[in-house]
């Protein structure tokens, strides 16, 4: 009975990853596509979304950042200082298998208005392919090390991360092409997952043969469902090279960022939004707004000419509008699992929200 059970899950995965990327090819391959995707089969019905939300305070930050302590060309107050200064409320130094104490940058967190969030990449070796996953909001640095696959490397680093209490945090799951949806499934739920970065080697977008993180993202919350944890699609920096032409792999600063949903900042209440999923993710579009209530999904965003793409179950764009009035609002028809939104700029930044799952009443 056990070897049926997973013959049928890995059969379910599969059938999701081949729904996502095939998804993804086709809007990859043709703009001019119908605005509105048909739904996924169920039960017709008025739903609404499972949580409420209206939020319009954000607080901008950086999840990925490396420093002279591992693989960056600038030194860790040189990178805290560069955040602080260019609008960002918070950052995470995440050098390879080093956690560093925030408290050193005491000085730098003197305003209210900015601090470091405690952070480490936890870097695995597995299969002949580097694993690595960000242990966030951590309390002591828990490592790397080898592995005799890569389920097995996800798995220890997101236990780990869990026992010292804080974020997991899956890493450019297309960097060295190391990670499927398959190898993630495996692996306990992670809150987080990269899905922008700017580090230009890990091939956000995938190939003409590999699905992009985005669809690799469709692909984990359709297969797994919001029982076995939503998670949570992020943009990163990757930060590596601060000092132009430094010898650093070329993944500078600004890039890739969060906005998490909290008026205060603090290393508490940033830690409680990132545990949350309570963030959208950016490559540098901007929202005002948010709103989620009853069978109504709202977003604002800061710049004109904008395209919202609400987005559901295996990717499918489900409808694609111009926002009137500033907003962009989205109505359950019947048969969504989850909705999120796109949002792209004419210049082609980006920025989406987490996927909101529905219920019926």
């Amino acid at each position: 009975m056990r070897t049926r059970g997973r013959s049928k899950a890995l059969l379910f995965i599969g059938a999701a990853a081949v729904l996502a990327f095939a998804s993804w090819r086709e809007r990859a391959s043709s703009a001019s596509d119908s605005d509105s995707a048909a739904l996924p089969d169920g039960p017709p019905g008025r739903l609404r979304f499972e949580k409420a939300l209206d939020v319009q305070v954000f607080q901008r930050g950086n999840l990925h950042t490396h420093t002279s302590l591992s693989d960056g060309d600038s030194e860790p107050r040189e990178v805290v200082r560069w955040y602080r200064d260019n609008g960002y409320a918070f950052v995470a130094l995440t050098d390879h298998n080093r956690r560093v104490d925030p408290a050193i940058f005491e000085e730098l967190q003197a305003r209210s208005n900015f601090t470091v969030i405690p952070g480490e990449e936890i870097s695995m070796w597995a299969e002949g392919r580097p694993v690595h996953v960000n242990a966030l909001c951590t309390g002591r640095t828990i490592g790397g090390g080898d592995f005799p696959t890569k389920g097995e490397a996800l798995s220890w680093a997101i236990r780990r991360v869990r026992a010292e209490g804080g974020v997991a945090l899956i890493n450019h799951p297309n960097f060295d092409w190391a990670l499927s949806a398959g190898d993630i499934l495996g692996a306990p739920a992670a809150e987080l997952l990269e899905i922008h970065s700017g580090h230009p080697y890990v091939y956000t977008a995938g190939d003409a043969t590999r699905p992009s993180h985005e669809a690799l993202w469709d692909t984990l919350l359709t297969a797994r469902g919001f029982a076995g944890g939503g998670i949570v699609g992020v943009a990163v920096d990757d930060l590596h090279q601060l000092v132009a032409d430094s010898n650093a792999p070329p993944a500078g600063p600004g890039r890739g960022f969060i906005e998490v949903f909290s008026r205060e900042v603090s290393r508490a209440a940033i830690c409680s939004a990132l545990a949350r999923g309570r963030l959208y993710a950016s490559s540098g579009a901007r929202l005002r707004r948010i709103a989620v209530a009853d069978d109504a999904f709202s977003v604002w965003p800061v710049a004109a000419g904008v395209v919202v793409e609400f987005v559901g179950w295996g990717g499918r764009v489900l409808e694609r509008q111009q926002p009137l009035a500033g907003r962009a609002t989205y109505r359950l028809r019947g048969g969504e699992r989850y909705v999120r939104a796109r949002i792209t700029r004419p210049d082609g930044k980006r920025a989406w929200t987490a996927a909101y799952a529905t219920l019926e009443p």
